[in-house]
């Protein structure tokens, strides 16, 4: 299961993170960071993640169409 994970679309891994516990725990822990990287380029060329954002922040910055400055959604 682990090495399907870097076949899905950054979408769609943060979408299998929100949908339980154990895949929220199992994703969003630090050590997940390769399989985000690696989830990243299936959709080509991205800029590398920020520094001072972890992968999933970074995939719902990218891949999510919600305003992220505003407290208003769908701007």
């Amino acid at each position: 299961m682990i090495q399907i994970f870097a076949f899905l679309h950054p979408r769609d891994l943060l979408n299998l993170a929100r949908t339980s516990k154990p895949f929220r725990a199992l994703l969003m822990h630090p050590s997940a960071a390769p399989f985000w990287r690696k989830a990243r380029e299936t959709v080509g060329n991205p800029p590398n993640c920020p520094t001072y954002l972890s992968e999933p922040a970074y995939a719902n910055l990218m891949f999510f169409p919600h305003c992220h400055a505003s407290p208003y959604y769908n701007i």
